[in-house]
C-alpha cells in the first residue's frame, strides 16, 4: 500500500510540474540597436505581424544603452514581423519653465529615420531554435 501511495504521489507531482506556462510557444527576442554608429540611449521597439502565421503575436519592448530584451513568456510566436523603432528627443524651448510637466506643451520628435519607424520597412522572421537576435543600425 505505500509503494502504490508513493507511485501516486510521484505521478501527480510529474502531471503538475509539466503544465507549460507558455502555451503558444512564444521564443525570446533581443538584439542591440544604434543610431549614427552610437548605442541608442533610450527608445522602444515594436514588433508587430507582417506573415500569414496562423498564431499571431506583437509584442514590444524598451531599448536602454543599445540593448532590448524580451522574455520568451512576453515574446513571439515563429512567423514574420514588421519592426517599428521609436526615439523620442525633447524639442529644445518647447518646455515652459516651472510648468507643469503633464501641462507644459512640451514638444517631442522622432529621430528614427522613418523606414525603420513611421513608414517601417524592416522584417525580421522569428524561428523555432534560433537565437532571434536582431539588430538595426540606423
Amino acid at each position: 500500500m505505500k509503494r502504490f501511495s508513493l507511485l501516486l504521489l510521484l505521478f501527480a507531482v510529474a502531471v503538475c510540474g509539466c503544465t507549460n506556462s507558455n502555451p503558444q510557444g512564444r521564443l525570446k527576442i533581443e538584439g542591440e540597436v544604434s543610431l549614427g554608429g552610437q548605442p541608442v540611449k533610450s527608445g522602444s521597439i515594436e514588433f508587430e505581424p507582417a506573415g500569414s502565421q496562423t498564431e499571431k503575436t506583437q509584442s514590444g519592448g524598451s531599448i536602454t544603452d543599445g540593448k532590448y530584451s524580451i522574455p520568451a513568456e512576453k515574446g513571439l510566436v515563429a512567423g514574420e514581423y514588421r519592426v517599428r523603432i521609436s526615439i523620442m528627443e525633447e524639442v529644445a524651448g518647447s518646455k515652459k519653465e516651472g510648468a507643469d510637466p503633464m501641462s507644459a506643451g512640451v514638444q517631442y520628435k522622432d529621430l528614427v529615420p522613418p523606414e525603420f519607424g513611421s513608414s517601417t520597412k524592416q522584417k525580421v522572421t522569428v524561428e523555432k531554435g534560433k537565437a532571434n537576435k536582431f539588430d538595426f543600425k540606423m
